[in-house]
């Protein structure tokens, strides 16, 4: 009796195995079918039956981190093509693959972070051609405005009738030892109107020029971590009242205004997030701000993300400001972009964007409506075409009391190009 127990067993075991083995049989020729025909969903569904019952191996993860890959799901592909890594060292195209991964989903430094971290031996030929010792970016850009003009017969106090503004943008963006990146760049702006002052109060022509300087140092010690720190300085002429009662003259004097602050970035696969903290002493006056922006990115790649923003600043004279803005960018053809926002608050004399972006002048642009086209044209050039529109809100300042009277509401128009070529 005990025997035959014995080879009941043996052959009940011998079942299952069997059974086992042809269920494993069946799921992992569906698997491979389902790669072959390009069906991700179905391919995950049966990968997950056996990931459930504790089977796991090399094909299966690399079938499932191909497929995420050309869906352009790049966090399932990392997390499926680093498990495949583990069954099989000698895997290069799976690195391959992850490198792309963190690169077409807009994380470039996270990228060279990982290129970094493979010794030759693990590099494939187009990983061993991606290694750059520089790798920069140029751009020039250029932007005009036209507003309509309110004139006054007399304005005893300061206000600006600006009838048109050009600005025109140089620079350079650059990653070096890998885990850092220096921004530098020069904007020469320029408005041209009606300037009503104390000493002007019938008004006079404007023409103001001022020369601004960017520049940012940014590193990368961990992935998806990035932290800066960056400065703004303008420099202009203004005219200052010299003398005493009776022997009154106006010289010009030039003056600098500066702005500087440190960030912090957090860049994962579906949500994004930054902050930062600047201070200034713009419009001879000083300020304090906190800017925070928040990315989400519902698929992990570039084909549809949302950002949300917000800046509050303190000043020392003019009390507490605000701006808030929402974007939405999405694709539209594999080498055009598109992007649409709207910025709306009290805010002047401030700095956004790191402090690349600054308005040092008492023009309040209530509310900003921009789209950004974004075309690929060739391997290495991008365009950027930005038509907007700003709504200022326009006062006439006191800049002894720290009041502002008499508002009124501007119409701006205008737009931007940018070409930037990357290396």
């Amino acid at each position: 009796m005990r025997i035959i127990l014995i080879i009941t067993a043996v052959l009940l075991i011998f079942s299952a195995e069997l059974s086992a083995q042809n269920d494993f049989k069946t799921l992992n020729e569906e698997t491979w079918n389902f790669y072959k025909k390009g069906d991700y969903k179905n391919l995950r569904k049966t990968a997950d039956s056996l990931l459930l019952n504790g089977t796991d191996y090399y094909y299966l993860r690399m079938r499932l981190g191909v497929l995420a890959y050309n869906k352009q799901l790049y966090s399932s592909a990392l997390r499926d093509l680093s498990r495949a890594i583990e069954f099989n060292s000698l895997d290069t195209i799976s690195r391959e693959l992850i490198y792309n991964s963190y690169l077409f989903s807009g994380r470039k430094a996270d990228a060279i972070l990982y290129l970094e971290s493979l010794s030759t031996d693990k590099r494939n030929s187009a990983l061993k051609a991606s290694v750059r010792p520089v790798s920069s970016e140029f751009y020039v850009s250029t932007s005009a405005s036209a507003y309509n003009v309110v004139l006054y017969e007399t304005n005893s106090l300061n206000y600006e009738a600006v009838k048109s503004s050009l600005s025109t943008t140089a620079g350079v963006e650059t990653y070096f030892l890998n885990k850092f990146k220096a921004t530098i760049a020069y904007t020469n702006y320029y408005k041209s109107g009606i300037e009503y002052s104390p000493i002007n109060t019938s008004g006079k022509d404007l023409n103001f020029t001022q020369n601004q300087f960017y520049g940012k140092l940014s590193g990368y010690i961990f992935p998806g971590w990035e932290i800066s720190g960056f400065g703004h300085a303008t420099f202009y002429s203004e005219a200052v009242i010299q003398g005493h009662p009776g022997n009154i003259i106006s010289v010009n004097q030039l003056v600098s205004e500066f702005l500087g602050g440190v960030g912090i970035t957090k860049n994962g696969w579906k949500i994004r997030a930054s902050v930062n903290l600047s201070v200034s002493n713009l419009g001879h006056s000083n300020q304090m701000r906190s800017e925070g922006y928040l990315t989400l990115l519902p698929s992990g790649n570039l084909n549809l993300y949302l950002t949300l923003g917000g800046m509050g600043q303190t000043d020392i004279n003019w009390g507490r400001t605000y701006q808030i803005n929402q974007e939405i960018g999405f694709k539209i053809l594999k080498s055009l972009w598109m992007e649409s926002g709207v910025i709306e608050g009290n805010s002047f004399l401030y700095g956004r964007n790191q402090g690349f972006m600054l308005n040092n002048s008492f023009q309040i642009p209530a509310t900003t409506i921009y789209s950004n086209i974004i075309i690929l044209p060739w391997k290495h050039f991008r365009i950027l075409l930005t038509p907007y529109y700003v709504g200022n809100d326009v006062y006439s300042w006191d800049l002894i009391n720290y009041t502002r009277t008499s508002k009124l509401n501007i119409n701006t128009f205008g737009g931007s190009i940018k070409l930037i070529y990357k290396n």
